[in-house]
């Protein structure tokens, strides 16, 4: 009874894309592919969605973890989905993305601005006004090229000053991972973009050639916003596979 679970489960989600009106997956995807990447999605996305949660209670368990160990679970998913042939590649680079700057802001990012926070109610000059703006609220998280570019050198300097020496070459490692797979700095090109203008048209008057924008740089905006549904899903027909087959 277990494939008949799988199955419907794979069902959900193939219903849960075209509700969302827009489909990861290559439209040449046959059968087979859809089920590999539907076997990634319950087998490797569940277990990064577990480490999410974990690190999200105990950031402390991430003190000295490589940025390598930080994101396994992501990299496992990416290849896997990459290994089906059907996933489309700006699409898993940015899934990779996502998923990595999740691990890292829950963990070790989180602990760093804890101690970016005490010396702000201690010594408030000695923290940059654009960190301060983060903490307050009023510069939300942006997925965009030059956003990455700007947060990741406005809190340089403070994590260099405030935060455990160990994390610096960790922070500059993400920063670096993240430019590249944005596709933001020329390093990555995606292989099924469209290189008509979209890919290279933004590399221009930006200091480090920097994208300005990109037509599918948020085209995973729309699906994002229903994870926390896909995942209930996926719950729930495990917790249904237990309850009537065990």
């Amino acid at each position: 009874m277990n494939i008949v679970v799988f199955v419907f489960l794979c069902f959900i989600l193939k219903v849960e894309s075209k509700v969302l009106g827009y489909d990861p997956k290559k439209e040449t995807c046959g059968v087979f592919g859809n089920f590999h990447i539907s076997y990634c999605e319950i087998r490797y996305d569940l277990v990064s969605a577990w480490r999410k949660n974990s690190i999200w209670w105990t950031p402390e368990q991430t003190l000295n973890m490589t940025l390598a160990e930080l994101k396994e679970p992501c990299d496992n998913s990416f290849v896997c989905k990459e290994n089906s042939g059907c996933f489309q590649d700006f699409v898993n680079f940015q899934y990779l993305d996502e998923c990595i700057d999740d691990m890292f802001e829950l963990g070790p990012m989180e602990l760093c601005e804890q101690k970016l926070r005490e010396v702000m109610k201690k010594k408030p000059d000695e923290v940059a006004d654009c960190v301060k703006k983060h903490f307050e609220n009023k510069d939300p998280e942006k997925f965009d090229c030059v956003s990455i570019k700007e947060k990741g050198e406005c809190f340089l300097p403070d994590v260099e000053k405030h935060c455990d020496k160990s994390f610096l070459k960790v922070y500059k490692e993400h920063q670096d991972l993240r430019l590249f797979n944005r596709a933001c700095d020329g390093r990555l090109r995606y292989k099924d973009w469209d290189y008509k203008g979209s890919q290279d048209v933004a590399i221009q008057s930006v200091p480090g050639g920097i994208k300005v924008a990109d037509p599918k740089r948020n085209s995973t905006g729309e699906l994002n916003s229903s994870e926390s549904s896909y995942f209930s899903f996926v719950l729930l027909g495990f917790i249904f596979n237990w309850l009537f087959y065990h």
